[in-house]
Formats: structure tokens, C-alpha cells, sequence
């Protein structure tokens, strides 16, 4: 038996009559999930039950819809295995990530496949305007998804700010211009399924793990757009700080006698290494105009020489906030969501330089990594943690 440890739908269960089948399922659907097609004698062999367990399991599993048999395996002696996965059909996550401009929209089967990926532009950030547009997004999805035996079972909501953890009540955002905005309680009466609201850079942070680095027991990930977020895992659980405020990185002070944040700090993060601070420099070398983020990542593929300073201070700032965060944490790997990093490998190749030259610890200790799932990170892990809510239930059925 090799040692996965107890998954998370079993976490703080109490060992009552049903702590031992709800465990052995546990483990199941784990190693479903994560094998992608498995046969019942190598689920007993990796989980250690017995096959008489196993098979019990399997068939109630088959029997609620979540699990199926996909045909036979290849064997080179004896019968040949029959292989079971998960149901990707049977049911399907939404994740909405909220911008001041746009909503980014995923949907994701069971099996963690993305069968639905767009964005939508709104006219304003307000939460009136955003709560009608999450409405409508609602029925659209369900729509499109059509009907399966679970319907959409679950919708997450990343949000740009604090969310209180007590009751996924949306404290502040700075980007949205929200304070104290009751948001579940709006959503739930357009939605009766798992209704989860999540910080978007804890959320980014949740995607980042499961689906780029499952074995970085301590990462953090780095969220860069018009401000800078961070979530964290430590020993391989996510944090969220007190009452959901851990990973507002962007507020810190990086430049002691810089302007004054709206936070109301000095020389924060935020005002110097978000890619908005970029577009804003750019525009006051150029020729006034705050170019696109088109047009960004356009002149950070081939960065002209009147932009090279400019960008070559970006990557200061970044690297200024990086150097912090590893020395504070010592994380094994740090991932950075940047647009512009992701199109210029010379300006992320600068980055690690720069840290590695700085960095308390001179020994390759921390890998820098930049993301390459990009804005969607924040609405994948919306779907992911509903997800992961929507096989608890199953396992304490």
C-alpha cells in the first residue's frame, strides 16, 4: 500500500459507525480522480482495502451515477481487467472570476475537463450590474450544459478582495470599488446548488496546485493583473488567514517614501509591479495613450528600445515583492500570473536573475515558475473547490 494520506472530503469527521466507510470511500474517489482510469484490483492494491471492500464500494459509486466502466484494460495474463473513471458528464462546476471590466466564465465536468471558457464585458462594476450579469451567465450555463444526472451542481465566484470565510461575505475590494456586499445571499436566490465565494488569488492559487504542481506541498502563487494578490499553500494546505484576508501582497510597501495607496498605505506594491502601473508608464513615454493589453503583450514580445527601461522596471518592482515573500516563507515553488510574463521569456529569464541574485538563500531552494493557465486560474478554482465540496457530500451520504 503506498501512503496517499486521507483526502480531504474525510477531513474532521468524527469516528462514529460511518467514519470507516466514509474513509474507504474517500480514498476511492481520490485515486478515481486522480488516476483517470483505474480497474477495481488496482484501486485495492493502491488503496490497501480489501477487494470485497473495493468492490462494494465501486458498485455503489456505479449505482449513484458518479462512476462508470469504460471497457476492458490490457493484461497479460488471466482475464483482462474491467476499467472504471469517473463520470465527467454526469455533472458540471461554474466558475465566474469578476473583473472591473469583464467576467471570466468556466464550466468543468466531474472529471475536471473545461467544456465551457468566455468572456464577458459589462458596462459597470458595480454590484447591482454584476449580480444581474451572474444571473444571467446562470441560465446560460444551464442551457448550454443540458441535462445530466447531477445538472449543475456547484458555482464558484472569485472575487478581486477580502471575503470573510465565516459566512462568503465579500469585506472590500479595491479593484471593484465594493464594501460589505452581501453576495451569496443575492446569488443564492438564482442558484439552489453549492454556492462558494472565494478571494480570485486564493482561488488562482487552489488551480495553480491541483492542476500545475500537486506535489508543491509550500507554493505560492503571485497573481499579477490591474492589482497583485497572492495565495499560499503551506504543508500542502491552502491559507486563508484570519477570517479570509491572507495573500493582500500587493499592499505592502515596497518603496518607503512612494505616493499613497487608496488603501491608504505608502508605496505599496500594487502602485508600482501591476501590469496596469506598466500600461500607465508606458503611456506617459509614449504617446500618451494607455495602450490595450493587446498592445501590451505586443511590446512585451519585442520590447523596443524606448520600452526597455520601462519594462526592465517592472521587473524590478516584481522582483522586489518576490525576493519578500521568499525570504518570509521559504516556499519550494512560486508562481507568477503575468500575461507579460508569460509572452516574453527574456523578461521572466530577467526575473529569476534577478531574484536568484537576491534572494536570501543562494542555493536553488525555490522554483520560480510562470503560469500558463493565465487569467482563467481564478474561475478554474471556483469550479475546482465546488467540486471538491460536491464529493464531500457523496463521501458523507
Amino acid at each position: 500500500m503506498i501512503d496517499i494520506g486521507l483526502p480531504p472530503y474525510v477531513e474532521g469527521m468524527t469516528g462514529d459507525k460511518s467514519l470507516s466507510k466514509a474513509v474507504n470511500r474517500g480514498i476511492l474517489l481520490d485515486l478515481l480522480r486522480r488516476e483517470g482510469e483505474i480497474s477495481r484490483a488496482a484501486l485495492a492494491k493502491k488503496s490497501g482495502l480489501n477487494k470485497a471492500t473495493v468492490s462494494s464500494q465501486v458498485a455503489e459509486l456505479i449505482e449513484m451515477g458518479v462512476a462508470r466502466e469504460t471497457g476492458t484494460g490490457v493484461s497479460d495474463l488471466g482475464r483482462k481487467p474491467v476499467m472504471l473513471e469517473i463520470d465527467g458528464n454526469a455533472g458540471y462546476a461554474l466558475g465566474i472570476s469578476i473583473n472591473s471590466e469583464s467576467l471570466h466564465i468556466i464550466s468543468m465536468n466531474l472529471s475536471g475537463k473545461i467544456i465551457l471558457d468566455e468572456l464577458q464585458e459589462i458596462k459597470d462594476s458595480s454590484p447591482g450590474t454584476v449580480i444581474r450579469h451572474i444571473g444571467r451567465v446562470i441560465k446560460s450555463a444551464e442551457k448550454k450544459i443540458g441535462e445530466s444526472r447531477f445538472g449543475l451542481f456547484g458555482l464558484g465566484i472569485a472575487v478581486p478582495g477580502v471575503v470573510a470565510r465565516n459566512n462568503d461575505h465579500v469585506v472590500r475590494s479595491a479593484k471593484l470599488n465594493w464594501r460589505d456586499v452581501s453576495l451569496k445571499d443575492a446569488v443564492a436566490g438564482k442558484f439552489g446548488g453549492i454556492l462558494h465565494i472565494g478571494n480570485d488569488s486564493t482561488l488562482a492559487t487552489i488551480a495553480e496546485r491541483e492542476l500545475y504542481a500537486p506535489d508543491a506541498d509550500d507554493l505560492i502563487c503571485v497573481l499579477i493583473d490591474e492589482g497583485i494578490g497572492s495565495g499560499a499553500y503551506f504543508n500542502g494546505t491552502v491559507q486563508y488567514g484570519h477570517n479570509g484576508k491572507f495573500g493582500e501582497v500587493g499592499h505592502m510597501t515596497i518603496m518607503h517614501n512612494g505616493p499613497r495607496c487608496p488603501c491608504g498605505n505608502i508605496g505599496c506594491w500594487d502602485l508600482f509591479g501591476t501590469e496596469m502601473a506598466l500600461r500607465q508608464n508606458l503611456a506617459k513615454a509614449g504617446d500618451g495613450k494607455l495602450p490595450s493589453l493587446a498592445a501590451l503583450l505586443d511590446l512585451a514580445r519585442e520590447i523596443p528600445g524606448w520600452s526597455r527601461d520601462i519594462f526592465f522596471d517592472f521587473i524590478e518592482y516584481l522582483t522586489t515583492g518576490v525576493v519578500s515573500l521568499i525570504n518570509a516563507f521559504s516556499p519550494a515553488v512560486v508562481i507568477i500570473n503575468s500575461d507579460v510574463l508569460n509572452v516574453s521569456p527574456p523578461l521572466f529569464e530577467r526575473l529569476k536573475t534577478e531574484v536568484a541574485d537576491r534572494v536570501m538563500t543562494k542555493s536553488p531552494e525555490c522554483e520560480i515558475r510562470v503560469s500558463t493557465l493565465g487569467k482563467a486560474a481564478p474561475a478554474m478554482g471556483a469550479c475546482i473547490a465546488v467540486t471538491e465540496r460536491f464529493f464531500h457530500g457523496l463521501v458523507v451520504k
